[in-house]
């Protein structure tokens, strides 16, 4: 395995560190180093201006910090800043959404895929495009069904991810899930997500969902990093 310098990973807040966890089991002698921005949490209400600020002052820390690649581990700065770094920096930089598709539609053997994000992130259609643009010679007659879970964010950064009311706010959101009874595969499309997995099945399997894959970011994007490392 090569390893390159050091890998840089942000994310908004807490969430970010899934998507480490997977990394640092996949590869454990690679370097990495970690940002959460805090003072900003949570990117998924705020302006594309300010994201798209916030990352480029984040990339700027990293490679002053000899980072020499980076992990956009944010779906909500994946969906709109992604193409401005790509543009100001000359090093790898990937986000969460389209090795999430990817992923995700390897997995699904109904091609009917749910994904769950924050308001920004699913009001982008970043998941849409992807999709689209993945199979843009194809017919690949997969249906994806987005919801927004603006909630969930606050509801983890708070430690509240097993109570009574994140499942009551859980079983509301996932009620646009439960006329889909071919759904097979859900995309947990933030980072944040993961954390609320025991909720979201038991509320999933409430509305009839018993055998779900779901799509981690973390993972996604371990396969797509395997050729930095």
């Amino acid at each position: 395995m090569k390893l390159i310098n050091k890998i840089g990973i942000f994310d908004s807040g807490l969430g970010g560190l899934t998507v480490l966890k997977k990394l640092k089991k996949r590869f454990p002698e690679q370097p990495f180093i970690y940002l959460g921005d805090l003072a900003y949490l949570p990117y998924g209400s705020k302006s594309d201006k300010t994201i798209i600020e916030r990352s480029k002052k984040i990339t700027d820390f990293f490679i002053s910090n000899n980072v020499t690649a980076i992990v956009v581990a944010c779906n909500s700065a994946s969906s709109v800043a992604l193409d401005a770094l790509r543009a100001l920096y000359n090093i790898p930089i990937i986000g969460v959404i389209n090795p999430s598709i990817a992923l995700a539609t390897q997995t699904t053997k109904t091609k009917t895929i749910g994904v769950i994000g924050t308001q920004t992130t699913i009001a982008s259609k970043s998941y849409d495009e992807s999709l689209i643009t993945s199979f843009r010679n194809e017919n690949h007659h997969y249906k994806l069904i987005s919801v927004a879970c603006p909630l969930f964010v606050p509801l983890v950064e708070e430690g509240w991810e097993q109570t009574d009311i994140t499942y009551s706010i859980a079983y509301k959101y996932c009620k646009d899930f439960e006329s889909y009874s071919d759904l097979d595969t859900l995309i947990l499309g933030c980072t944040h997500y993961p954390i609320l997995i025991q909720t979201l099945k038991k509320v999933l399997n409430d509305y009839g969902h018993t055998n779900l894959s779901f799509i981690e970011c973390g993972d996604a994007v371990a396969d797509k990093i395997q050729d930095w490392v």
